[in-house]
């Protein structure tokens, strides 16, 4: 089965903030983090049901090498992204995302 990916607006933002902090370290390194965000959503793509559940129905996925989360729903044969956040954000954030964006 392919599933269709859906990113929500916000998490544009999430991404850009993060995309930011990285750049202001070390020139480059928002580039990479960025790479490792579409690698990720790759992932998800390919075994949507292989990553855990903060609490059904969202699930979350781990960026590799940076403390970072994508948390998404299964909703048919679409994958929607409701957030990206950094890994010692609370799981509250998320389950506040998913009322706004509903």
């Amino acid at each position: 089965m392919v599933f269709n990916i859906i990113v929500k607006p916000i998490v544009f933002l999430d991404i850009d903030e993060a995309i930011d902090y990285y750049e202001k370290k070390l020139k480059g390194l928002g580039y990479r983090f960025y790479q490792s965000v579409l690698h990720s959503l790759d992932e998800i793509q390919s075994a949507p049901f292989s990553f855990s559940y903060i609490k059904k129905p969202i699930r979350r996925h781990l960026i590799k090498n940076y403390p970072y989360r994508i948390y998404y729903i299964i909703s048919k044969e679409q994958i929607i992204i409701i957030g990206v956040s950094h890994a010692k954000r609370s799981n509250a954030f998320v389950k506040r995302r998913l009322n706004v964006i509903k």
